[in-house]
């Protein structure tokens, strides 16, 4: 099973907002935290896809607001991938 490290998310935040983020916590909200807007998002979501080949379900994307959060849910995909 794959291990997602706190920096890979980080990494994932930076490309989907296209800046970098100087001060990153997995607990903050996306939105609110670093400004993310829908676009964020799809890119957020894009980048996890490639990154990892799975596919977030558009009814979990309300669930993901925080980097723990993220994280959890790609390690539960990862899961019921394998």
């Amino acid at each position: 099973m794959i291990e997602i490290q706190d920096s890979e998310i980080k990494e994932i935040m930076e490309i989907a907002l296209d800046r970098e983020i100087n001060e990153f916590s997995m607990a903050a909200n996306f939105y609110e935290a670093y400004d993310m807007d829908s676009l964020g998002a799809v890119a957020l979501v894009v980048e996890i896809q490639k990154r990892y080949d799975v596919r977030i379900p558009d009814e979990r994307m309300p669930d993901v607001c925080t980097g723990d959060q993220l994280k959890a849910i790609v390690k539960e995909l990862l899961k019921v991938k394998d």
